[in-house]
């Protein structure tokens, strides 16, 4: 039984795109693992994205990327009879289908693929579109081997002014928890946020036994809109996996005192699940693409910014979802790895990076010890541009130190006997494409985090957070 946990092959699957770009043949050996590049979130007029679906597909699928979900919020693409109105520009929030775009999108497409029908009415005639349905996208994008679709819906709710976002991906359903609700979902009533996202992840997992689906819930931009998530919530709640290092659409203001850096959240979260003996959580990288014109595609919200590289052995939701189910992935927002790999029989992490010619790479280890700091500070973080004041825990500095460093293209790192884990950062001196609050400035990628097999650690919680003076 091969027992390393490993994310190699990556020259092999470029290789492999490369060879389908030039030929257009799929290749793929029998239970190869091999690369895939994925999107999680993404956004069309469904919901408040500024693109017909078919535009959010093609976007994807031109730039190489080979599986990708569209997320809109709380919708579901699979009413057969929905219309938007074409207006002169897209208005404030949520957009309407502007002139420009509409305009583009019958260039690229073509009158004869597109649905329109136009009715007077007392300004004149007016013109509306059909959204596509996914199924509809489904059938005239997808190529099995090279480009597929996966259902997915983002959860937007709002309780007590705090946001609770995920994204439920590879289930055609829209689940009971915002079922008829409109963008966003407001929920009243005593219940808290771990609570809330208890109840999103429950219901996944029903639709997903009804369904015989697997599929992946992940939380998303937890800064945003202000610190709206805080590590506890995912402490308290070990079903949730997933969630978004980083997110190329989230703006946001954070306080520089306060819990002000996506990775420490991720730290702090998995330092306790590791004591408590739960699962670790693992990162994603996702553009939340918003814009697909010519103007905004390569900005916040556009496409290309941030991904997942995943290791399957086939291009199908099942394979795609249980290499992410075990780890065998990473996110970028640049930086690509021909090596990501964990070995439980010396328990080291071994990185080996597709360098770009040029670009100098630094190659960051970093775990949380055994015995590690469990207070936290509240520190105060006031109200800013219209977003309310927030009370943030801020943690020990002894969770998610940076073990190990290396300067250049390939390092190891074996655990120590009192490391809870261990996860990589592998940062370039390239400018990364988008850098809105919470995403690093420069290209990066993350790989999930490694443990040792079978180790034990005595289990505790976090402390009240005390006040800072």
């Amino acid at each position: 039984m091969n027992k390393t946990k490993s994310i190699p092959g990556l020259a092999f699957g470029f290789a492999v795109m490369l060879l389908v770009a030039l030929t257009g043949q799929t290749v793929q050996a029998a239970d190869t693992p091999q690369w895939f590049r994925g999107q999680l979130h993404c956004h069309t007029y469904w919901s408040d994205g500024r693109g017909l679906p078919e535009q959010a597909a093609a976007a994807y699928k031109q730039r190489g990327y080979q599986f990708l979900s569209i997320t809109d919020h709380n919708r579901f693409a699979e009413d057969t009879n929905t219309w938007r109105e074409v207006c002169t520009d897209e208005g404030p929030w949520p957009p309407k289908v502007s002139r420009a775009n509409f305009d583009a999108y019958l260039q690229t497409f073509g009158k004869d693929r597109v649905d329109i029908k136009t009715a007077n009415k007392s300004n004149g005639p007016v013109t509306s579109v059909r959204l596509k349905t996914y199924a509809e996208i489904k059938a005239g994008f997808e190529e099995p081997g090279k480009f597929i679709l996966l259902p997915g819906i983002e959860l937007t709710q709002q309780l007590n002014g705090m946001h609770v976002h995920m994204n439920c991906i590879n289930l055609p359903l829209i689940l009971p928890c915002v079922k008829g609700a409109g963008l966003v979902k407001t929920v009243k009533g005593p219940q808290t946020t771990s609570a809330l996202i208890a109840l999103n992840a429950s219901e996944a997992a029903q639709a997903a036994s009804e369904f015989k689906k697997p599929h992946v819930l992940m939380l998303n931009h937890p800064s945003w809109l202000y610190y709206d998530i805080l590590p506890q919530n995912l402490i308290d709640r070990p079903e949730i996996r997933f969630f978004e290092v980083c997110n190329g659409g989230a703006d946001y203001a954070p306080h520089p005192q306060a819990l002000n850096y996506t990775e420490k959240f991720w730290d702090v979260i998995n330092a306790f699940r590791r004591v408590q003996g739960h699962a670790l959580l693992y990162g994603i990288g996702s553009d939340d693409a918003h814009f697909y014109d010519a103007q905004r595609i390569n900005g916040c919200s556009g496409v290309g910014d941030a991904w997942i590289m995943v290791r399957a052995a086939a291009l199908t939701p099942e394979n795609l979802i249980a290499a992410m189910q075990r780890g065998d992935f990473y996110a970028s927002c640049g930086v690509l790895l021909e090596e990501a790999a964990f070995t439980p029989a010396d328990n080291t992490l071994r990185i080996k990076v597709q360098a770009e010619q040029g670009v100098n790479y630094r190659i960051h280890f970093i775990t949380t010890k055994q015995g590690f700091d469990r207070t936290a500070t509240a520190v105060l973080s006031p109200a800013e541009k219209g977003r309310p004041a927030r009370t943030i825990p801020v943690y020990s500095d002894s969770i998610g130190r940076i073990a190990k460093t290396v300067e250049g293209t390939e390092a190891a790192y074996r655990l120590a006997a009192d490391d809870l884990y261990v996860r990589a950062r592998v940062e370039s001196d390239s400018p990364s494409k988008t850098a809105p609050h919470f995403h690093p400035k420069v290209k990066m990628a993350w790989t999930q985090p490694y443990a040792a097999e079978g180790a034990s650690f005595e289990p505790g919680r976090p402390s009240e957070p005390r006040r800072a003076r």
